[in-house]
């Protein structure tokens, strides 16, 4: 049997033939490994995927994975190499999206690979066990690699050159042919999905019947399957020339928004402090569907925080205040991320524009390419401002050194240069006690006045058990109601209540830290935002129900002052989860600066006032609220796309 084999096997167009096949094999237990880590190690859920309502999605992609196979395997003379190199890939780049899917909600995306340079900042965020099993697979993929190539060898012997089919006859040929095909096999197969990126929010694919989606990544690879969702967020919908673009429709929109009237900014003496509170939200908005219960064997938590019926009881007072407290005015914002994103949600906050259109990370993306943006801080530094950035972490996560110094920041306070670094037990970050001590210090020591953005650490992802000792509140982890809905597992369950212990301490924070301007003699205001949910509220996040799922966007901000603020205007505006009271309409980010600016009575620059009409007819503009649906054609939106297009993508003709 051993010779047969072996005069069958010693021809090199049959172990050709037979290591083609191989791979085609191979290709598809990778798809089915990729596809079961996405669906979380469920089995049947694959099996389904493969051979019902997707079979088509699944082997496109195994064909995919097939001619990457060939590329990698075509150096090697030895039939389990390439596909072991494959393989170890697979298992990494699924370990890394897992890993960002348990923390954030989202899986893996083209972008995430441009934070590589970053990723020994992001490994305080990862589970060493889990690290140390992904380097043992590994591992054990290569060895069973090497012991099967041995074996091969030994079984079939090794191929002369001067046997078999003289077009193989030259071994390095055969490999360059395999080469080229997996290049051009590859580059057409993938190139399909890289250029399936329209401009609508959804596109049907009859052929693969599928369709892919714009709007919503964690739903497109639910239906597509990581590997076409991946290739097809390579080329993102970003910066496409809108209609009508021009420098003469660029100076007619600038004069259509000329500055409005009231006081200058430069006249003003007050101080501006923006709070983007890492991962700040309201679990009452959730309450009907997963109540909590503070416990009641807690007066005190182990911060020496007292615990109170309300997870958050500064902002619910600012809230119960609002209508009758001229010094507050509060809201829901409605964000375009879920569990992630702070830098594309800081970006909208700082710079008044939309990333609507582009889809991008404008931190990472595009500001690099660009000397400047117009933003709060150039228009503070303007008028005679100190500019100011704080964030109590490493700076160069989304190259935030190089981009706030673009949008008009002159310092950056990070985790290396402030002053204060108390954290919350065991707790990783810096807390939002010590962050708010730096800012005071800040306004203390700047004689002209100052425009500070503080950007938060304290609520960041990673909530383990051992974080805390006390647990001042419990989770109901079966669903009250929402028919859809599932229970939380028990490591869910403690997850959410080790975030609810930090959420708490932190709105205990905020109360010292509005307790402390209020008795200043400076001027202040502030703008207060969570920028998105906690990325553990999946069982929300994921509900069929729209009503239900928008709940995992929605996030408290406020604006509070010293001193009186104008009379905000009567809007009619959709809350969500029951929360009532408040004055300010539900927004997405970019509409904060022209609604404080409103409250403060001061003139609006152009970006700003065209920003300011944009939220009139479109206070929430984002593609995660509208779906596959679009919002509706309007001049200030036409307006708003060529604005914002001139700036990051085009002649810049607004600077002229």
């Amino acid at each position: 049997m051993k010779e047969k084999l072996g005069k069958i096997f010693k021809h090199k167009a049959t172990r050709a033939f037979f290591r083609l096949v191989f791979i085609a094999l191979t290709a598809i237990l990778i798809m089915f490994f990729i596809e079961m880590k996405y669906l979380g190690n469920d089995f049947n859920k694959t099996i389904e995927f493969m051979t019902g309502w997707r079979t088509e999605v699944f082997f496109y992609s195994a064909l995919i994975i097939f001619f990457l196979e060939l590329i990698i395997s075509a150096p090697f003379k030895t039939a389990f190499t390439g596909p072991a190199i494959t393989f170890i890939l697979a298992i990494i780049l699924s370990y890394i999206s897992n890993t960002k899917m348990a923390f954030r909600g989202q899986p893996l995306l083209p972008e995430d690979l441009k934070l590589a340079d970053q990723a020994g900042t992001l490994t305080r965020f990862i589970d060493v066990p889990s690290v140390i099993k992904l380097v043992l697979g590994c591992i054990l993929v290569m060895v069973l690699a090497i012991v099967l190539n041995i074996v091969m060898k030994k079984i079939f012997g090794s191929v002369k050159e001067e046997e078999g089919n003289k077009i193989f006859k030259n071994f390095r040929l055969y490999r360059v042919l395999i080469l080229i095909v997996g290049v051009v096999g590859f580059m057409g197969s993938a190139n399909f999905a890289i250029n399936h990126n329209p401009k609508e929010s959804e596109e049907q694919i009859p052929w693969l019947k599928t369709n892919f989606l714009a709007w919503n990544q964690r739903g497109n690879y639910d239906l597509n399957g990581p590997v076409l969702g991946f290739l097809y967020n390579i080329k993102k919908v970003s910066l496409e020339e809108p209609e009508g673009y021009s420098k003469e429709k660029i100076a007619e929109i600038k004069k259509k928004y000329s500055e409005d009237s009231g006081e200058k900014l430069s006249n003003s003496d007050v101080n501006i402090v923006m709070i983007l509170n890492e991962t700040f939200y309201d679990m009452d908005i959730i309450a009907n569907y997963y109540p909590v219960f503070k416990n009641k064997d807690l007066s005190v938590n182990s911060m020496g925080v007292p615990v109170t019926e309300e997870i958050i009881p500064t902002v619910k007072k600012l809230i119960r205040e609002d209508k009758k407290n001229a010094k507050v005015a509060t809201g829901q914002m409605y964000s375009m991320d879920y569990g992630g994103g702070t830098a594309n949600i800081e970006f909208e906050a700082d710079t008044s524009m939309s990333n609507f259109w582009m889809n991008l990370i404008p931190y990472t993306d595009v500001l690099s390419h660009v000397d400047s943006v117009p933003s709060v801080a150039s228009v503070a530094k303007s008028a005679g401002y100190d500019t100011v950035a704080i964030h109590p972490f490493n700076g160069g996560m989304y190259k935030r050194s190089l981009a706030l110094s673009k949008e008009g920041f002159d310092e950056f306070i990070t985790e290396s240069e402030m002053r204060f670094d108390e954290k919350d037990e065991n707790r990783p970050y810096i807390n939002d006690r010590a962050a708010y001590k730096e800012t005071m210090k800040v306004l203390e020591e700047h004689e002209e006045k100052t425009l500070i953005s503080l950007i938060t650490m304290q609520n960041h992802m990673g909530y383990g058990e051992e974080e805390y000792s006390t647990r001042s509140y419990q989770l109901a982890g079966a669903p009250k109601a929402g028919e859809d809905l599932s229970p939380f597992t028990e490591e869910e369950k403690t997850a959410v209540e080790v975030y609810l212990e930090t959420l708490h301490n932190s709105d205990y924070y905020l109360a010292e830290f509005l307790d402390n301007l209020s008795k200043s003699d400076e001027k202040t205001v502030v703008l207060f935002y969570g920028d998105h949910a906690p990325g553990i509220l999946s069982r929300v996040k994921e509900a069929e129900d729209k009503n239900i799922s928008d709940l995992a966007q929605v996030t408290p901000y406020f604006v509070w002052a010293n001193f009186e603020l104008e009379e905000s205007e009567e809007v009619t505006s959709k809350n969500f989860g029951g929360i009532s009271g408040t004055t300010l309409p539900t927004i997405t980010p970019n509409c904060f600066v022209p609604t404080m600016f409103n409250l403060l009575g001061v003139s609006k620059p152009s970006f700003i006032n065209l920003t300011s009409e944009v939220c009139k007819v479109e206070p929430i503009l984002t593609r995660t609220y509208f779906g596959s649906e679009k919002p509706k054609d309007s001049e200030v939106l036409s307006d708003y796309e060529l604005y914002i297009y001139d700036i990051l993508g085009g002649e810049r003709f607004w600077y002229q």
